[in-house]
């Protein structure tokens, strides 16, 4: 990834908890709805759906735990569907929880910058579906944020006239800490739903979205620019609810009013890459479990999605178990204590109150959150 090469502040103050935190799971921030023609990425496709992730360095991310992208999240998201997809572009970064690491995102870019590159990479990569977020190097001073609007108007028609059919999906930018950054960025992201709305009323597929709204507190931030995966992690689970059409609700395992958890010496544990900034580790003993409490408005089928870590260089598990009922066992790939994974487990659930149960199983794994939702049929 090419870093910006700015001086960047420290995220200080209060500024950063400006706004409220908002959970993927109750809002997704669409604007637009996707084409009538089903999901942009359904689950069943005779070849991989065409993803190109574009953008800056919020796009890029990095190799390791530091500066995150909604990249990874994402594409462990759509593989638990069992969704086929292809992330395409000419650049390659991310961390190995991330396997299909192609993107477009270029660190320091402005909204001209991919405007000047955008239709040779259409033509070289033929995506089916643009996740574009783009304008956070367009917010240095008043004169370059007041043509941002327009800029990424004309960007999205370049987008639409070279690729008709597209489904373009284009967010909201990060806030930022300092006082003049913050509105701008403001400003700037109250013009998109408006712009997509445009496109979409001369027949274009352009879906507006706010990916980056829960991302509010100071330790969910590297520097005044760029989430740490943590947080990150959070933007993910909202493209994965507008790519797909399915809504999830996200449950901290960390957080009391969730999880209840039992079995010294497990504990919670902060860490800036979980979702919420911590997580439940040590669940090292046979008497060590985390149960979620929670409620949903209909029984069926759930997909539970679990955001874990797993250090211990090998596949480790959970027994799992729905309402004190039978246990399954949950395998987790090993990927890092800092870099977490997402694998998932369809239960049965009830109307109202449930709780689920994860137990110790073989070697190690630390729970961050868990995304639930009624498994997906499209």
């Amino acid at each position: 990834m090419r870093a910006i090469t700015r001086a960047l502040p420290a995220l200080l103050g209060t500024a950063a908890l400006i706004g409220s935190a908002v959970t993927a799971a109750t809002v997704t921030g669409a604007t637009t709805a996707p084409a009538a023609d089903g999901p942009a990425v359904p689950i069943e496709r005779a070849t991989p759906t065409k993803i190109m992730p574009l953008g800056d360095s919020n796009t890029a991310a990095s190799t390791g735990a530091r500066e995150g992208s909604y990249r990874a999240d994402l594409w462990q998201l759509l593989k638990a569907d069992g969704r086929p997809v292809d992330f395409v572009g000419s650049m390659v970064s991310g961390p190995t929880t991330l396997m299909d690491p192609d993107n477009e995102g270029h660190g320091g870019w402005t909204i001209t910058g991919i405007q000047d590159n955008i239709v040779g990479w259409l033509n070289t990569y033929q995506p089916d579906v643009i996740t574009l977020q783009i304008g956070t190097n367009d917010m240095y001073d008043d004169a370059s944020a007041g043509t941002a609007p327009g800029r990424l108007s004309t960007l999205l028609d370049t987008i639409t006239n070279t690729r008709p059919g597209v489904k373009v999906f284009v967010t909201t930018i990060p806030q930022l800490a300092n006082a003049d950054h913050y509105s701008r960025v403001a400003a700037f992201n109250a013009t998109i739903p408006g712009i997509a709305a445009a496109k979409v009323a001369a027949g274009k597929s352009v879906t507006a979205l706010d990916a980056n709204i829960p991302i509010v507190q100071p330790y969910e931030f590297v520097d005044m620019w760029h989430p740490y995966y943590g947080g990150a992690s959070k933007a993910a689970i909202r493209w994965y609810n507008a790519l797909t059409g399915v809504q999830t609700t996200r449950l901290e395992a960390e957080q009391s009013a969730n999880a209840s958890i039992s079995g010294a010496p497990t504990r919670r544990v902060p860490n800036v890459t979980n979702s919420g900034g911590a997580k439940i580790g040590y669940i090292d003993a046979e008497t060590s479990f985390v149960k979620f409490n929670f409620e949903v408005g209909a029984a069926g089928n759930y997909r539970i999605r679990v955001r874990y870590a797993n250090g211990m260089g090998t596949n480790c598990s959970h027994k799992v178990s729905a309402n004190g009922g039978p246990q399954t066992v949950l395998v987790y790939p090993s990927y890092g204590w800092e870099l977490p994974g997402t694998v998932k487990i369809d239960l049965p659930l009830n109307a109202g109150k449930n709780t689920i149960t994860f137990a110790k199983g073989e070697c190690y794994t630390e729970l961050d959150a868990i995304d639930f939702s009624l498994v997906p049929t499209a």
